[in-house]
């Protein structure tokens, strides 16, 4: 590998490792490690929760998704995710706000208890969680070990290990003061980045106009919004992001982090802008490298996820390709770092307390757990050993089958209860686990083009609703502040 790609890649390294130090001499309590104290503005807050979305699910899984079958799953990120942050700022945004200031509220897990005073859908949301945290984690650990290689030669399994130690350092010790800090400073590359190499990608494609019709002639449904993808699975992926993104909790839990509720007012513009600007580098490539790919200039690749980094060192700079790493390390860390401490908090403290056990000394199993959970995702990711859009789609939709239902439609609806929350979360958890494994091994349990993640958010939100009818005179009514946040 180049040099300066090597000097590129080492310098964002060590920035992130220096911000890791930073943020761990200012964590002194759980708090600190969870929340951050509270004290974030709209910019701050926007910038980390855009850039833990913008994952290496999207970025690379993305661009090898638009590389093996044109616009249908790029179009619908670009489109779907914003969608997702305007649902949540507006919707339930100031909610988050509110009950954070009922109690210690550092997780999800805190918020379904206060939600639904009950501990049994704590832990129900904290299992979610973890399985969640673990399946998207995964596509993190894949993600990093495609750049590392690309990067220093090593195999990617070495490459992954390598990530997962740096993100290791910096996550132990900083917390959520880390994972905010380093968001902030990936968001602003990946951003710069993507306006950067979308153009140079179009220009290395011939131009849009010679790039649709190169598309047209090898196959037209290459150039449409759906791609060479089935119609249903691009509605799938569009209900499943749009509203799976204002469920994802590393999303959700920024608004715990604010200072002030009026800094909301701009955050989801912000939010959403940042995300569309990032995709445009998961098209340009994607779609750069396919048409070089019909026109027989493009290498064969064993996967569609090494279609990014190959193109990056066969038409790029050396300069350029340091520079796009970087960003695609960015989209892979900033998200990595949210996780470890989501499901940390799971771990540590939303699982114990459905049981109502105290940890002692949560900082120190905080940082125990983030470890552990990092050497868990690895496992996983090996294991599954699948594309990395495809396992990214596994823990997304975990997350939005469990957490929309339970915690967005139940803070902006009166009459939902905690059955309904409880049945919809184990619902979730049977239909994801059951039709992942079963795919795994080659048992195929619903109609083509249809996505899991999508078919169990559909059903988790239904039933949610209807049991929360059913069981209306079981529950008792709410306090006044709970009143005060479903109202807004």
């Amino acid at each position: 590998m180049n040099p300066t790609i090597i000097a590129i890649a080492v310098i964002y390294l060590l920035v992130c490792v220096l911000i890791g130090y930073w943020a761990t001499k200012k964590t002194k309590t759980s708090g600190d490690f969870f929340v951050a104290g509270r004290d974030m503005g709209m910019f701050v807050m926007a910038i980390a929760a855009f850039s833990s979305i913008q994952s290496g699910f999207g970025m690379v899984g993305g661009t090898g998704m638009t590389f093996s079958g044109g616009l249908g799953f790029a179009s619908g990120l670009m489109v779907s995710a914003p969608l997702g942050f305007a649902l949540a700022w507006f919707l339930i945004g100031k909610r988050l706000y509110k009950i954070s200031r009922i109690g210690e509220v550092y997780s999800i897990g805190d918020i379904i208890e206060i939600r639904y005073q009950s501990k049994a859908a704590r832990g129900w949301i904290s299992v979610a969680m973890i399985l969640g945290v673990l399946g998207y984690l995964g596509t993190q650990v894949q993600a990093m070990g495609i750049i590392m290689h690309s990067i220093f030669g090593v195999s990617q399994m070495v490459g992954a290990l390598i990530g997962l130690a740096i993100m290791a350092f910096y996550c132990v010790g900083g917390g959520i003061l880390a994972a905010v800090y380093t968001d902030l400073f990936q968001g602003v590359i990946m951003i710069v980045v993507s306006i950067i190499v979308f153009f140079l990608a179009i220009n290395i494609g011939g131009g849009i106009p010679e790039m649709t019709q190169t598309l047209i002639d090898s196959n037209p449904t290459l150039a449409s919004p759906f791609g060479t993808f089935p119609v249903l699975t691009v509605i799938c992926w569009f209900f499943m992001i749009s509203l799976g993104a204002a469920a994802q909790p590393h999303f959700l839990t920024k608004f715990l982090l604010l200072k002030d509720s009026k800094d909301l007012k701009w955050g989801a513009f912000t939010a959403s802008i940042s995300y569309m600007i990032t995709t445009l580098l998961v098209i340009g490539i994607g779609l750069a490298a396919l048409v070089l790919k019909i026109q027989g200039k493009f290498p064969e690749v064993s996967s569609p996820d090494d279609a990014l980094p190959v193109f990056l060192e066969m038409f790029t700079s050396p300069f350029i390709s340091g520079l796009v790493i970087a960003g695609l390390m960015s989209a892979i860390m900033s998200t990595g770092s949210s996780f470890v401490n989501i499901g940390a908090a799971s771990i540590v403290r939303d699982i114990p307390k459905s049981f109502n056990l105290k940890v002692k000394n949560e900082l120190f199993w905080s940082r125990v757990a983030v470890l552990g959970l990092l050497v868990l995702s690895a496992i996983f990711s090996f294991y599954m050993n699948t594309l990395v859009g495809l396992l990214g789609v596994f823990g997304w939709g975990m997350f939005a089958s469990a957490i929309f239902p339970s915690v967005v439609l139940g803070l902006i609806w009166s009459k939902a209860t905690k059955y309904g929350a409880i049945g919809s979360i184990v619902i979730s958890l049977v239909i994801n686990i059951v039709l992942e494994i079963g795919g795994k091994y080659g048992f195929k349990f619903l109609p083509p083009g249809v996505i899991n993640g999508a078919f169990s958010l559909a059903v988790s939100s239904l039933l949610f609703i209807v049991i929360s009818l059913l069981t209306q005179p079981k529950e008792a009514k709410l306090s006044n502040e709970l009143k005060s946040v479903i109202e807004g």
